[in-house]
This record gives C-alpha cells, structure tokens and sequence, in this order.
C-alpha cells in the first residue's frame, strides 16, 4: 500500500469516525492529512466520492431521528449556493475564502455563547441561509459541514437528530456533485482508485462511531460541536496562511 492510499484509509477512517458522532469534521480532518501526499484538487474530488459513503452511513443510522421538515430549506438555498460559489472563486482566491471562513466560525462560535442561542428555535428562513452557504463553500473548497452544523446549533438539535437531518442533506446534495465531477471527465483511475479504498474505512469509521453517538448526551454534544467547529476554523485558516506564506 502506498503512502497517499494509506493517508487516505487511515484519514477518512478516523474522519468517519468524527462525522458519525457530531455529523461533520471528518473532511475537515481527512483532506489535510490525504493532500500531503496527493494534489489538493485529487483530494477534492476523493473527498467527493467518500463524504457521500459517509453520508449513507449517518442516514442509515439516524434517519429515525431526522427532521424531514428541515431537510427541503437547507437544500433549496444550497442550489443557488452552489452555483454560486464557482463565481465566487473567480474573484475570491481559494485561501482568501479559507480565512474567511475560518474567521466567520470564530465569531458564530462566540456569538452563540454569548446570546445562548439553542433552545429549540427553528426558521425556514436561517435553514435557508445556512444552505446557501453551505452550497457555496461546497462548491468552492469542499468544506460544506460548518453552515448547516451552525444551524443545528442554533436551532438547538439533540445529537441525533444533527446526524439523521444532516446525513439527509448531505446524501441528497452528494450524488448531485459526484454526478456533474464524473459526467465533466474529473475521475481519473487514480482517484477511483483511492476511493475504492477508502470507501471502506469510511463506512467502517461511522458504524464504530455508532455506540458513542448513542449514549451522548445533549448536554455532552453542545459542548462538542463548538470544539469541532473550532478544529475546522483553524484548518481553514491554517491552509490559508500556508500556503499564502
């Protein structure tokens, strides 16, 4: 097994793991581990491919618990969102956007512990915004997970329900990018190569997450997803200033 197959069996193992206790994190974990040793737009696409077998997994999972309703605004702003980040790219450069969003986190984070927002609030409206954002950061650097979990947070979700709804958002927006990358030529026998093996250690990674996400509790979740959050601001930041520098 070489190195960049190994990083990616290894990166989307423990990724799938993150993502099947709090529904996001596991890209943000596995992209920068599997891009040391592949070009970052390979990685892009792998990360495509095993982000939906992900996906399946939370949904088989958790879709008892999700909330169908909240499923239809997220991904109706998502639509426009992606189309829009494509533009996005052609006047913002791809680690300006990284430290922007990284930056945006930051401040959602302090925000919510500042206002204690959480207590069961829901809103067609923010679901909206928060897919739009989503679908926009998606098309632009794959990191589509913050916006929606922004939302949970805010709409103050117990933890499976985050990992039935956004598995449901996140397998219905899946097939969709992976059908416009394969139907424009972007898998190469290279990247399918790396995602035949890491389709595996991803699913495998999210049934072993399943026994922790059971016995969490809202209480222990609230105080997660910040840290995740967190964790995926200073990623964005980190390959920004990295490659800037």
């Amino acid at each position: 097994m070489t190195l960049s197959l190994l990083s990616v069996v290894v990166g989307w193992g423990v990724g799938g793991f993150i993502s099947g206790i709090v529904g996001i994190g596991g890209a943000m974990f596995a992209v920068p581990i599997a891009a040391i040793f592949l070009p970052m737009h390979e990685v892009v696409l792998i990360s495509c491919i095993l982000n939906l077998s992900m996906d399946v997994g939370l949904f088989t999972l958790h879709w008892r618990y999700c909330r169908f309703r909240s499923v239809p605004p997220m991904l109706l702003g998502a639509i426009p969102g992606s189309i829009l980040g494509v533009y996005v790219l052609q006047w913002m450069s791809e680690n300006v956007l990284k430290l922007v969003v990284g930056i945006m986190l930051f401040v959602f984070i302090w925000w919510q512990k500042v206002v204690h927002v959480g207590r069961g609030k829901e809103s067609w409206g923010v679901a909206g915004v928060a897919g739009m954002v989503s679908g926009v950061l998606g098309s632009a650097i794959s990191f589509d997970g913050p916006p929606v979990a922004a939302y949970a947070l805010y709409a103050g979700w117990g933890p499976r329900v985050v990992l039935g709804t956004l598995g449901a958002y996140f397998l219905a927006r899946g097939p969709v990018t992976c059908f416009v990358q394969w139907n424009a030529g972007m898998y190469t026998a290279s990247i399918l190569l790396h995602a035949v093996w890491g389709v595996p250690a991803a699913i495998l990674g999210t049934l072993a997450a399943y026994p922790v996400a059971k016995r969490l509790t809202a209480e222990g979740f609230a105080r997660l997803m910040p840290i995740i959050l967190t964790l995926g601001a200073l990623s964005c930041i980190w390959e920004a200033l990295r490659d800037m520098l």
